[in-house]
C-alpha cells in the first residue's frame, strides 16, 4: 500500500516524505533530525521512507538522515533484515514505550517521532500520554493515518477488503490454505473487514487529536506549531491524513 502509486501526488510513502520535509522547513532543516518510528511493528514503511527521504536530500545536495525502529514489542528478526539493507536504518532492541518520555535521537541531532498508521490503536488515555511524551522529549512529531470516520475512508477500506478475493487468485493460487480461508471459509476477508472498519471508527479528527493535548494542564504548547491535513493517496477514495507538531525553535 505504501509503495502503490496511482495518483499525481505519488505513492503514500513519497507523499509522507514530502509532508515531513515541508513540516520541518525543507531539506536543509530536515538533515538536523533523526527520525524515530515509534511503533515500527515489523518495519512498516520505514525502509521506503528512508530511501525516498535520502534520495530527496541527496538531490538537494544535503547529507542523509537516519531512521530508528522502536516498538513496545521489538521484532528483531524482521528489523535485522531491514538494517542489513540500509546503513541509515538502525533499531533499539529493547522495548520502547511510546507513552513514556525518552529521547532517542542520535547525539547532535533533533528528534522527529513518526507514527505510521498506528495512532488510532491508542485509546484516549494512552493517546494523551503518547502526545504528551512527544511534546516533552522530541522536537517534532508526525502522525500518518489512512483510516478515518469519513465516507471516502470507509469506501477505500471496502475496496481493500474486496481486493483479497482478487489478490489471492494471483498471489496464492498455489496454496490450498489461502484458497480455503479466503473463499470457502472466508476468515481472511472477515478479519480484514473487522480490522479495517474498526480502524475507521477509531480515527480522530484534527480537533479531537489536538484536544488530547490541550486538556492536559501541565503541557505547554506555546513553542509548538500544530498542523493537519489530508490529501489523495490512492485513487479513487484513499486519503492520507496527517497531523504534525513542530517545536518552533527546531525550525530556526
Amino acid at each position: 500500500m505504501w509503495r502503490t502509486s496511482n495518483s499525481s501526488n505519488g505513492s503514500p510513502s513519497t507523499q509522507a516524505c514530502d509532508l515531513l520535509l515541508r513540516a520541518l522547513g525543507g531539506p536543509e532543516e530536515a538533515t538536523r533530525f533523526t527520525f524515530i518510528d515509534a511503533c515500527a511493528g515489523a518495519g512498516g514503511p520505514t525502509p521506503l521512507l528512508e530511501s525516498t527521504m535520502n534520495a530527496r536530500l541527496a538531490a538537494s545536495g544535503c547529507k542523509p538522515v537516519n531512521f530508528i525502529l522502536t516498538d513496545l514489542w521489538p521484532d528483531i528478526k524482521a528489523w535485522k533484515k531491514i538494517t542489513n539493507k540500509s546503513e541509515h536504518i538502525t533499531y533499539v532492541d529493547e522495548p520502547i514505550d511510546a507513552t513514556k518520555p525518552r529521547t532517542l535521537a542520535k547525539p547532535g541531532t533533533k528528534e522527529c517521532r513518526v507514527f505510521n498508521l498506528c495512532f488510532h490503536h491508542f485509546d484516549d488515555r494512552a493517546a494523551e500520554k503518547v502526545l504528551a511524551t512527544a511534546v516533552q522529549s522530541t522536537d517534532a512529531f508526525m502522525i500518518f493515518e489512512m483510516t478515518h470516520r469519513t465516507l471516502p475512508s470507509i469506501l477505500n477500506t471496502t475496496i481493500v477488503i474486496l481486493s483479497v478475493f482478487i489478490t489471492t487468485i494471483y498471489d496464492f493460487y498455489w496454496s490450498p490454505v489461502h484458497v480455503l480461508f479466503t473463499y470457502l471459509v472466508p476468515i481472511v476477508p472477515i478479519f480484514y473487514a473487522i480490522d479495517g472498519y474498526v480502524s475507521c471508527a477509531r480515527g480522530r479528527t484534527a480537533g479531537e487529536t489536538w484536544e488530547l493535548l490541550y486538556r492536559q494542564p501541565d503541557i505547554v504548547l506555546d513553542e509548538w506549531e500544530l498542523k493537519s491535513g489530508e490529501q489523495t493517496a490512492l485513487l479513487p477514495f484513499g486519503k492520507l491524513y496527517w497531523y504534525s507538531g513542530v517545536k518552533k525553535a527546531a525550525m530556526t
